[in-house]
């Protein structure tokens, strides 16, 4: 199994990596079923001012999802990084806990571009590809227990909510996210903070307002970085980042309405300004593209 480690970047343009791209492994045909489909747009903005849109579009039904995001800079950041990208991940869910079987990102700038592909079996990684390849020298080793039991950046913004109570319990927000996005291996810690109030742009039609959960988020290195990397060691001491999770109606899964996170240069932004959801049949039938 490849080992492919990495230390995080925090710049302006580092808020393009929350833009992924996937080919999804194929699913085996199944009887029709309801599915529900949720389309979202937000704003990235970095110190108050706009640098990009992101559009996410996810199918959750009963024991699955699949999920898509698309990421594009504007204005300045625009001209500076050219940052651009699109993704998508797919997998399965039993309660609270999510096990993912695909995931790819693609991402473009004017310095640097990347694809990173993986799939997933039992939530370990069964096959791999990065490109370009990273450099090890003086990070931690990713190993193989690294790579399991884990979730994908993109399968992380799924929180599915176990039993039939309220979804926006406290208990909800409480989760650790074990993150492997190819690169370096982290766990994301989230715990309740307050309840808010989101509201859609007055332009979003059928778009949800309401109620939100805010929980705060806390960063943890594990491996594929540089131990005492100035980057990693404001990561893993920030105190100001928080994820408000909005229900997506007719499912039992939560998703990003916001997140806020604090950089050396400013605080990035990304705000739902559409968040739509609508119940479909799904038809039996393979879907997918191979990895």
């Amino acid at each position: 199994m490849t080992r492919l480690p990495a230390s995080p970047r925090l710049r302006a343009a580092s808020v393009a990596s929350l833009a992924f791209a996937l080919s999804a492994a194929p699913i085996l045909a199944a009887p029709a079923f309801a599915e529900t489909q949720l389309r979202a747009r937000y704003d990235v903005t970095l110190m108050g001012i706009g640098i990009g849109t992101a559009s996410l579009q996810a199918g959750i039904d009963r024991a699955s999802y699949d999920v898509t995001m698309s990421l594009r800079m504007t204005g300045l950041a625009k001209f500076l990084t050219g940052g651009q990208g699109a993704a998508a991940a797919r997998g399965g869910y039993v309660g609270a806990a999510v096990t993912p079987t695909a995931y790819a990102l693609n991402t473009r700038g004017k310095e640097k571009s990347q694809v990173i592909r993986f799939a997933l079996a039992g939530g370990a990684i069964r096959q791999i590809s990065v490109e370009p390849p990273v450099k090890t020298k003086d990070t931690v080793p990713i190993t193989e227990a690294d790579q399991r039991g884990i979730v994908d950046p993109l399968s992380a913004l799924v929180m599915p909510v176990a039993g039939s109570g309220e979804l926006l319990d406290k208990s909800s927000c409480d989760r650790t996210l074990p993150v492997f996005d190819g690169r370096q291996r982290y766990d994301v810690a989230l715990h309740y903070d307050r309840m808010e109030t989101a509201t859609a742009a007055p332009e979003a039609k059928d778009s949800y307002s309401g109620k939100v959960i805010v929980c705060k988020a806390s960063y943890r290195a594990i491996a594929g970085h540089k131990p005492g990397r100035e980057q990693v060691t404001f990561m893993e001491q920030n105190k100001d980042m928080e994820v408000w999770l909005a229900p997506v109606a007719g499912s039992r899964a939560l998703i990003p309405w916001k997140i806020s996170v604090r950089t050396p240069i400013g605080t990035a932004v990304i705000t739902a300004t559409s968040f739509v959801t609508e119940t479909k049949e799904k038809a039996a039938g393979a879907k997918g593209v191979d990895l």
